[in-house]
């Protein structure tokens, strides 16, 4: 009878015999299957075909674990494929990703392709995360953004956005706001194009974190923002300051302490529309604005001309905008209804700069008025002190609404309101 060869130990695998008539051997042996740890077999009708195997495979698992063994031929040609490319881009000087970065990138495409999460779907998810994250006043600006984004591409997913696409739907951008009521509303400016980049972009970035992978790269990363040219604040004229309050006190005397405070107190909308009605009596001679995100909490002067337009409306309680289930969005398009039937050009932010500007005029005191206004000497001093002239400023702090006395002389057009030149007398308003 032959003797038995020595067959080695095996740490990784088992060569049994069977009853099978066809193949009697089999080998077991470590593997994986979908990410599992499994116990695999294949059947040799040789028994020697059967040992050399179980070596071979006993010997992958030993130098390099379980799943080097388990790789398919397909990716080993695969491999090949990319060891051969490779050497032949470096041979022309150009520097080649490593196989593990492509393949990374090309699964991760390929989760985002299968996946397909929609803009709509992804959109609320990214809002209800920054739900406690951000203050009121940037949620509203986010869902305003991304929800006009979303409703831009109607069920397109995260992964279908290109760069052109998003860079086409900027350039496109107009403003909602037509008061003019034009055939085709005016282009959005560069820095509102800008505004609408960064919300978008901050969005792609939420859904393109390897944690969610909607996409497989930020598609707003390859688009710059645009530049913006810097324009020196403009001012109203006391006659159109005038003109827009009391169209205010007039026609939208809900917008009256929002502006007041705007004209005569130097505040932002933000901070103005916080203010509380009740505080504010009429032998105040000052009073404190609540923290802002720029420049923290401060005491801004209480005006006389300040105080004869918020007590000229009714309401002398509550917060100095209130619009219900409104948004501040909405105080900003009913702001623009009033300067179109004031007949008055608009200038963003211009109630405050008309404060700043003519507040530097008034005092010649620079580090005062950035003291109230919560800007920097040097920023004041740079755009604001040669805007006005002194007597300018005298008649815009004169200004006050108009009143049935003898000596006022309504203005033409849609409002009345009065600018005093000198102390004890009213004259028309041109």
């Amino acid at each position: 009878m032959a003797k038995q060869p020595k067959r080695p130990d095996l740490a990784h695998c088992k060569v049994t015999s069977t009853n099978h008539p066809k193949a009697p051997y089999r080998v077991l042996y470590d593997g994986e299957t979908d990410g599992k740890r499994v116990r695999l077999i294949k059947s040799f009708a040789n028994e020697e075909r059967a040992w050399e195997f179980a070596q071979e495979r006993d010997t992958e698992i030993k130098n390099h674990g379980v799943r080097y063994g388990d790789v398919p031929n397909e990716l080993r040609r695969a491999y090949d494929f990319y060891r051969d490319i490779a050497a032949d881009i470096r041979g022309q000087g150009a520097e080649v990703p490593t196989l593990e970065s492509i393949i990374s990138a090309a699964a991760a495409d390929l989760r985002a392709r299968l996946l397909q999460k929609s803009l709509a779907e992804g959109v609320e998810e990214f809002l209800a995360y920054k739900e406690t994250r951000v203050k009121e006043r940037q949620k509203l600006n986010l869902t305003d953004h991304l929800k006009r984004f979303a409703d831009s591409f109607p069920g397109a997913s995260f992964a279908s956005i290109s760069t052109p696409m998003v860079e086409s739907w900027l350039s496109g951008l107009r403003s909602r706001r037509n008061p003019k009521k034009l055939a085709i509303p005016l282009p959005l400016s560069p820095l509102s194009r800008n505004h609408y980049r960064a919300t978008v972009h901050t969005l792609f970035e939420f859904a393109s974190d390897p944690a969610r992978a909607w996409c497989p790269r930020n598609p707003v990363s390859a688009i710059e923002p645009e530049t913006v040219e810097d324009s020196e604040p403009k001012a109203y004229t006391p006659e159109d300051a005038c003109q827009i309050l009391q169209t205010a006190l007039d026609h939208k005397p809900s917008l009256v302490p929002v502006l007041a405070l705007g004209f005569f107190s130097g505040l932002r909308i933000s901070e103005a529309v916080e203010v509380n009605l009740a505080r504010l009596a009429p032998d105040t001679p000052e009073f404190r604005v609540n923290a802002d995100r720029k420049t923290g909490a401060r005491v801004v002067p209480f005006l006389a001309s300040c105080k004869a337009w918020l007590f000229a409306q009714p309401r002398r309680k509550g917060l100095a905008w209130i619009g219900g289930n409104k948004t501040r969005r909405t105080l900003v398009d009913e702001v623009s209804e009033l300067l179109t039937l004031a007949k008055v050009e608009q200038i963003f932010n211009g109630a405050r700069h008309s404060f700043i500007s003519y507040r530097c005029a008034s005092t010649r005191n620079i580090p005062q008025v950035a003291d109230e206004v919560g800007n920097s000497v040097g920023v004041v001093n740079k755009h604001y002190r040669s805007l006005v002239s002194a007597a300018d400023a005298k008649k815009f702090f004169a200004i006050r609404p108009a009143t049935p006395a003898d000596n006022v002389v309504p203005m033409t057009g849609t409002a009345s309101g009065t600018v005093d030149s000198k102390p004890g007398t009213q004259k028309k308003a041109r």
